[in-house]
């Protein structure tokens, strides 16, 4: 029996659905769904409607679950309620306080009305009953229909979160990447989670990925790690603060802010203390500060920051060149900071820095894959935040001596029962872990994946095993994570993690 949790995923229409599987006596919703309901929203929806169903009680039950249903509708907390049950719709006059009502005897009854084709730019709770069949008033109510889900877990992005800030001052602020959709969890989702958990500062690569937050109704302040020229003036639309890494991108900035007529606009400098990468070097500094200074009037500088290249390399000759770069980046920020005549935030740490190299956080760190529980010691002490599972769409009996997918790879050499799965290469399982290189897990048996990984589909081989349509089967999780799909291919989880597709249904929840 799966564990009760409150789960969200975008709906139809621009509706976003929370679904509260908890005990249905409305306590929860209450308590806890609500509270998820504001992580969620940012206030980027209005709307709040609940959905909600007759339990299966006894009367006393019943009375209470009508009791807490009018808390509800004092409290205001939604703006409409869709009742389903011959219960509740006989006791419509116990809501007579509730303007924006409706009720519907059954499941068939409402979802054959013209209500749902109704529902746009709305937050939906779903508080309903076994017996009136959840799971298919969210196929019609979800954005993707999909057995093919990535299930993002914000209790442990949190508890990820509270272990990184352990070794944290209480004054040093945490700037959390999110960069590339959240590494392929979903960008806006995980955004609203960790603004409501108190994360200072959030960071994308790319302008267009500043503009998706700031249009779900995200408040924090954005880096954009590398905004290209020609998007500079969506920066000024939407509050985003650029990195500057080099001199034609400043000049072409100042530029640009002269046109908009803006003053003290907010700059991240970008220094290269030995990844190479992008940034000011040294030699560089002189002519920078008396660059900022000439403009003064129209750019502030927000922060110095650098980037380590080694801090998950945990050998002598690596940490001595972390070290380096640390050094190099204290006395060129302080080089900076002297000559501007004013102070900044300065960061350098990454995950692995804040893990390894805490003492010099400076005033803020950069936390990335860490948030999902990948880190390059200590990983005993995260938890993994992501899993990838699918389900059976069909059995076949294989006979011994033919083969499975394309080019003939799966040799049969015995007659073998092989399960079809509805995920590919286009949704991100890797074809490199096809023909028994990667397994996966059913019932939480370790089975091989089965001849070539198809675009659309993979096969398995479930021989042996009691298994029928429709029964889960997971990619990773706990039990096989990131890290271990991708030492089979021979590289980082961050690649793996976000190689996921959008087509690939994205299912978040608390427990």
């Amino acid at each position: 029996m799966s564990q009760p949790r409150y789960e969200v995923e975008p709906g139809i229409n621009n509706c976003l659905i929370i679904r509260d599987s908890h005990s249905s006596d409305l306590t929860s919703l209450t308590k806890h769904a609500l509270t998820f309901l504001e992580q969620q929203s940012a206030n980027s929806y209005v709307r709040r409607t609940l959905i909600v169903s007759d339990i299966d009680g006894n009367d006393l039950a019943n009375e209470m679950f009508f009791v807490n249903i009018q808390k509800v509708i004092k409290s205001k907390s939604v703006n409409r309620i869709i009742f389903i049950g011959p219960e509740l719709y006989s006791r419509v006059s116990l809501f007579s306080e509730m303007e924006d009502k409706l009720f519907f005897k059954n499941t068939k009854e409402f979802l054959s009305s013209n209500l749902i084709a109704s529902l746009s730019n709305e937050v939906l709770l779903l508080k309903i009953a076994p017996q009136f069949d959840p799971n298919r008033i969210l196929f019609h109510l979800q954005q993707i229909s999909h057995d093919t889900v990535m299930e993002i877990n914000f209790d442990a992005l949190f508890h990820n979160v509270d272990h990184f800030r352990s070794k944290l001052k209480p004054t040093t602020k945490l700037m959390c990447m999110v960069k590339a959709s959240a590494y392929g969890s979903g960008s806006v989702e995980v955004a609203q989670a960790l603004q409501h958990y108190g994360c200072d500062y959030l960071a994308v690569a790319f302008v267009n990925e500043g503009v998706e937050l700031r249009n779900a109704g995200i408040k924090l302040p954005i880096l954009v790690l590398d905004p290209v020229m020609p998007a500079i003036h969506h920066l000024f639309k939407y509050n985003l603060e650029p990195e500057v890494g080099s001199f034609e991108f400043l000049n072409t900035l100042l530029d640009e802010i002269k046109i908009h007529n803006l003053k003290k606009y907010p700059i991240h400098i970008k220094l290269d203390t030995g990844m190479h990468r992008a940034g000011f070097e040294t030699e560089d500094l002189p002519a920078l500060v008396s660059l900022i200074n000439d403009n003064s009037k129209y750019i502030h500088v927000k922060s110095i920051f650098s980037h380590l290249a080694a801090a998950d390399e945990m050998t002598p000759e690596m940490d001595d060149f972390t070290l380096q770069q640390i050094r190099l980046f204290d006395s060129n920020t302080q080089f900076i900071e002297e000559n501007i005549k004013y102070s900044t935030l300065k960061h350098i740490l990454n995950t692995a820095g804040i893990e390894r190299f805490h003492q010099y956080q400076f005033d803020m760190v950069r936390l990335g894959i860490g948030l999902w529980g990948v880190n390059c010691c200590n990983e005993d002490k995260l938890r993994n935040v992501c899993s990838l599972s699918t389900r059976i769409m069909q059995l076949k009996k294989v006979k011994a001596g033919e083969t499975v997918g394309y080019s003939r790879k799966g040799i049969v050499d015995s007659e073998k029962n092989i399960a079809l799965l509805p995920i590919g290469y286009a949704d991100g399982l890797d074809r490199r872990l096809g023909n028994g290189v990667g397994s996966v897990f059913v019932g939480g048996v370790k089975v091989p994946i089965i001849g070539n990984i198809c675009m659309d589909l993979t096969m398995i081989d479930v021989t042996g095993l009691d298994v029928k349509v429709g029964d889960k089967v997971v990619l990773f999780n706990d039990k096989q994570g990131l890290s271990d799909i991708a030492n089979l291919l021979g590289t980082i989880p961050y690649e793996v993690l976000s190689n996921i597709s959008v087509r690939v249904r994205r299912l978040y929840y608390r427990e």
